[in-house]
């Protein structure tokens, strides 16, 4: 601030000085002149004094002009000018604006951005990634969504629990209401056009060991892989592999009562392993992987010892054929683009300073709604070719294949 108003102080010393020079220069052709319009004593101005008047006042105007000009260069450079390249320097005091200042800024905004990813490992969503599931990766930023879908099919499978539970304590009914209502029978497919049993098959268990083993699935892996894959992904991959779990018991098993909640869920885990095996994750986060393949391998077993047990007239509603269609059809929407694929530019490269790289889904955008709509419109042309070979044909697809 000082400099400044020194700068200014001499400015104006300056200038007043050329001001009383070209005032002094002034009187002086003044005097030479002697007093405007006075006239000669024959009563005319001689032409050689009246030109001598005219060069004098257009040199003073011209060295007022250029003292005019020098003063205003000299308070623009005071009080800040635009250099030649276009970058305007400021002199008051005040702050300096400068590329060493743009990078210092630039610097504290990468700070600030390492400090929260170091902070917030899991990317997109920080508050979604429970602590019950799998860990997450130390290099990379998986991008993942606030789970809902899983925990409303859970929830789902209570309402439908408690009310066929509720009805049989008030005497009701015996129990099974809701059940025989949702639940997959081969002949009300097949003879009765009753399609949608294929899909509403996937919120009903048979059992309480069952029920049990669907819902604690649904609300910590199911969970998890809607983080991974998405919302809508994840949808698809289970309502569409418990119908392809249905589809495959219907033409295969010689039970004619089916349940697909865990086919639903098998597929789910077959989608999982074509996410991991695609991004070859057991480089980038092993103990991620191992632990999610530890989960999956436990509610599998469960699910099979369920399929192994038979009921009272010997027949299996929770059967392995459907656990294997429901697999199949999960992975096989996995490897078509229902599971991200991750991105990073050179994804095995060394770490960045704040220790992790975002990832990105390169099979994100239209492709997996293409996807989706090709594996229900795959669920249903196989849903009518087993009802035509049985209806129509009256020919039984396990005779045919």
């Amino acid at each position: 601030a000082e400099t400044g108003a020194r700068a200014r102080d001499a400015l104006a010393r300056h200038g007043e000085a050329f001001m009383a020079m070209f005032d002094a220069d002034d009187d002086g052709a003044r005097r030479r002149r002697g007093p405007r319009g006075a006239k000669a004593r024959d009563g005319s101005a001689p032409a050689a004094a009246k030109k001598r008047a005219r060069d004098d006042d257009d040199t003073t105007t011209t060295r007022r002009a250029r003292s005019t000009d020098a003063v205003a260069k000299t308070s623009r450079a005071a009080n800040g000018s635009t250099s030649d390249d276009g970058k305007t320097m400021v002199f008051d005091g005040r702050r300096t604006v400068s590329a060493a200042a743009a990078k210092a800024k630039a610097r504290d905004a990468s700070a600030a951005e390492a400090s929260r990813r170091r902070a917030t490992p899991e990317g997109v969503t920080d508050a979604s990634w429970k602590p019950y599931w799998s860990p997450l990766s130390t290099m990379y930023n998986v991008p993942t969504v606030e789970p809902t879908v899983a925990y409303f099919i859970a929830f789902a499978h209570c309402a439908a629990f408690a009310t066929d539970l509720a009805l049989l304590r008030s005497g009701t009914s015996n129990g099974g209401d809701l059940f025989i209502r949702l639940a997959l029978f081969d002949n009300a497919v097949v003879y009765g056009s009753q399609w949608m049993r294929t899909f509403t098959a996937c919120f009903v268990d048979f059992g309480l060991l069952h029920f049990a083993l669907v819902n604690v699935g649904l609300v910590t892996i199911g969970a998890e892989a809607e983080a991974l894959l998405g919302t809508r992904p994840f949808l698809a991959v289970y309502a569409l592999s418990a119908a392809m779990g249905g589809i495959g018991s219907m033409a295969f098993d010689p039970t004619t009562l089916h349940v697909t909640s865990s086919d639903g869920l098998m597929g789910v885990f077959g989608a999982l392993l074509l996410y991991s095996a695609l991004n070859v994750e057991n480089e980038w986060n092993l103990r991620g992987f191992t632990v999610r393949l530890l989960y999956c391998g436990f509610f599998s077993v469960g699910f099979q010892y369920l399929a192994s047990v038979p009921t009272e007239d010997g027949t299996h509603v929770v059967n392995s054929v459907g656990h294997l269609w429901g697999f199949l059809a999960g992975a096989a929407m996995g490897y078509a683009g229902l599971a991200p694929l991750f991105t990073s530019g050179k994804k095995f490269s060394k770490p960045p300073d704040d220790g992790r790289k975002n990832l990105e889904d390169v099979g994100a955008g239209p492709r997996k709604t293409f996807v989706m709509l090709g594996s229900a419109s795959t669920a249903l042309v196989a849903l009518c070719v087993v009802v035509l070979l049985k209806r129509t044909l009256d020919v039984d697809p396990r005779d045919v294949f």
